[in-house]
């Protein structure tokens, strides 16, 4: 029986996103006004990296193309990780398993066998900023009407192209 990579893939990083909303609610719950907007930071983080596992929103995706490789996936997880280790021991455990995930897809990157599954790959990304990077139809539409020749200026002549700069002798 052949084991489905995309599947495990797909359950380690729910496992981190719970884990990042944990570590979040932790260091809220230490205390203080940085340790607030800290884990709320986290928090959303790990909201987000649910949310990759179910939709790729191309709003989202235009701004964070470094959640589809695995060393950018990987660097990411070490660096939330580090943000949610604290002294209590939950905080430790979430930051451990968060950072202990973020290794090994930076390890992953390396072994050429393995492949990122379906929504951690290019055309996953390329697929999710198709219809111009979350803008909706109707300005994608106006941007394609409007497209100007490459070296001229969206906002027309300027005045010193038109010849209409008069400079003012001081």
């Amino acid at each position: 029986m052949e084991l489905d990579h995309s599947f495990v893939f797909r359950i380690v990083n729910f496992i981190v996103g719970a884990f990042m909303i944990i570590g979040g609610v932790v260091t809220i719950l230490t205390g203080g006004f940085p340790q607030f907007i800290r884990g709320i930071y986290c928090i959303l983080f790990g909201a987000i990296v649910f949310l990759f596992e179910f939709r790729l929103p191309s709003v989202v995706t235009q701004h964070v193309s470094f959640m589809f490789s695995f060393i950018g996936r990987g660097v990411f997880y070490i660096f939330i990780g580090c943000i949610i280790l604290n002294y209590l021991a939950l905080g430790i455990a979430s930051g451990v398993i968060v950072i202990l995930a973020g290794v090994a897809y930076v390890v992953l990157q390396f072994i050429p066998s393995i492949h990122a599954p379906s929504n951690m790959n290019r055309e996953a990304l390329d697929q999710s900023m198709q219809g111009g990077a979350g803008l909706g139809p109707r300005a994608t539409n106006f941007a394609a009407e409007h497209q100007n020749a490459p070296g001229s200026s969206p906002y027309g002549q300027s005045a010193a192209e038109a010849g209409g700069f008069v400079s003012a002798g001081v």
